[in-house]
């Protein structure tokens, strides 16, 4: 042989024992309980993200509105119709609340009010001149010696937790986009964590099985995973360690802080939080005596990688507790979903949603719901209940029967769908068998539009926080004169 070659035959050799090393490795690696749990759920997670109800709230959520209106001839002194309006736009932060109230064809009353990141305003031609509103940008500047600074003392000064929000809301508004985005990115991280870390310290087995879900039958690699009180002490100490020193947790918790609430102090809340992880730290220590066995079987499907079922089972002490949560091939479009609980010798309870029919033309579901009740002292109770659902996609005939042993309730309406937008209108509701009043003459009617941009806000307008408290009690007085008017002219009877 030619010692030229000897090297690259070498060298040739070497690469491919490389290229075959890294593919045995991945194919382990993913393969790995821990790996077919985060890809099963992350799977799982997609298609559930898919359901109808799901991507439509999304849509609506993100630049879409909700319109709810009634007749209100029957209650009102003239042919009075109203409708109350929510556009969203969480992604950009813009939206809009609008309520109006129609005499015939006629406008009566309009207030709309409108926010983007930058500015809240609102109008109501019928009531007042122009618009009116707050400047997020500028409203830090603005606020100090204002009507409504706390040290002023007037009659609408704020509290001074309520001060202290707004003053910092140019900061909150600017760290609300893409929280949702990354709440979900924070919850995936975590979820992705506590299976690594669970799996690291249970003892895992891995095995086949085929179930049956909906009339279908699953092969499925069942992953098993066994705690005991050690073993989960160990798990939870590492977790809690982990978010102790996690700095991307402790920034977005204080997002969260400082956008839910202006009644607590974004540092008290944050604070709150790690002394709970502080609280759960020492409780670890009196796991050493108490007696816990925790099993929990996961059915992942062997074709696409989803969970199929979920089974946990608990013994804490004498105490023995089961769930289980089945899901079927594709949550997505699954025939079948269940979940039982029971609290052994002491209470059950189950539900299931069973798809009977769901295509182009129709739906057609059932929902069942059982639980049971067994007291200590031998008291028991034992209640059932049945929701029926029929859509007739075509003609839009839309009915939902609740029904228990003791009463029944049916609503009936048409629902259609057109495009982007599906229309609600409630025409009966029964109850043991009697109608139910004036529903029929409300023609209540809820209209979804999946895409829907919302009313911008004006770019001229009264900045509020600059008014005078003369000023300010003018405007109060006008907006309350003109309702007690709309109200005394067409609801006065009431």
């Amino acid at each position: 042989m030619d010692k030229k070659k000897i090297p690259l035959i070498i060298g040739g050799s070497v690469a491919a024992v490389v290229v075959i090393s890294v593919i045995v490795v991945s194919v382990i690696l993913a393969n790995r309980p821990s790996a077919i749990l985060i890809r099963a759920a992350a799977n799982t997670i997609a298609d559930a993200k898919k359901i109808e109800w799901y991507s439509v709230a999304d849509d609506v959520a993100n630049g879409g509105s909700v319109a709810i209106s009634a007749n209100l001839d029957s209650i009102a002194n003239d042919d009075v119709f109203v409708q109350g309006k929510f556009y969203s736009d969480a992604q950009n932060l813009r939206g809009a609340y609008e309520f109006t109230v129609f005499e015939d064809d006629d406008v009566v009353l309009q207030p709309t009010l409108m926010y983007n990141q930058d500015n809240v305003a609102f109008t109501c031609p019928e009531l007042i001149d122009g618009a009116y509103g707050v400047s997020i940008k500028n409203i830090a500047k603005n606020l100090p010696g204002s009507i409504f600074d706390p040290d002023e003392e007037t009659d609408f000064s704020l509290s001074d937790d309520q001060f202290d929000y707004f003053m910092n809301m140019k900061d909150t508004v600017k760290n609300d986009k893409n929280l949702q985005k990354d709440i979900d990115k924070m919850a995936e991280k975590y979820r992705q964590l506590a299976i690594n870390t669970f799996v690291k310290y249970a003892e895992v087995t891995k095995g086949s099985k085929k179930i049956t879900v909906g009339g279908d039958t699953i092969n499925c690699t069942v992953i098993s995973i066994e705690l005991d009180e050690e073993s989960l002490a160990l798990a939870m100490q590492d977790m809690i360690d982990y978010a102790n020193n996690d700095k991307e947790l402790e920034k977005l918790i204080t997002r969260v802080a400082n956008s839910v609430s202006y009644y607590e102090d974004p540092d008290d809340y944050l604070d709150s939080f790690y002394d709970s992880l502080d609280d759960l730290e020492d409780e670890l220590d009196d796991l050493e005596d108490i007696d816990i066995e925790i099993r929990l079987d996961v059915y992942v499907t062997k074709a696409g990688t989803r969970i199929a079922q979920i089974d946990l089972a608990f013994e804490i002490e004498e105490e023995e507790l089961e769930m289980s949560l089945v899901l079927g091939k594709n949550v997505n479009k699954s025939k079948e979903i269940s979940f039982e609980y029971e609290l052994k010798d002491h209470q059950s309870y189950s539900i299931v949603y069973s798809v009977i029919e769901d295509n182009n033309k129709a739906y057609e579901a059932e929902i069942e719901i059982e639980s049971s009740y067994k007291g200590y002292s031998g008291y028991t109770d034992e209640d059932e209940f049945e929701i029926s659902i029929e859509w007739d996609k075509k003609a839009g005939d839309y009915e939902v029967k609740f029904e228990s042993e003791y009463s029944d309730l049916v609503i009936k309406g048409t629902l259609l769908e057109k495009g982007d937008t599906y229309t609600f209108v409630l025409s009966n509701i029964r109850s043991d068998g009697n109608a139910v009043p004036y529903v029929k003459d409300l023609e209540l009617t809820v209209v979804v539009d999946r895409h829907d941009t919302a009313p911008r806000v004006p770019s001229r307008y009264t900045e509020i926080t600059t008014m005078d408290e003369r000023e300010f009690k003018h405007l109060c007085e006008d907006i309350e004169e003109g309702i007690e008017d709309i109200w005394d002219e067409y609801f006065d009877r009431w």
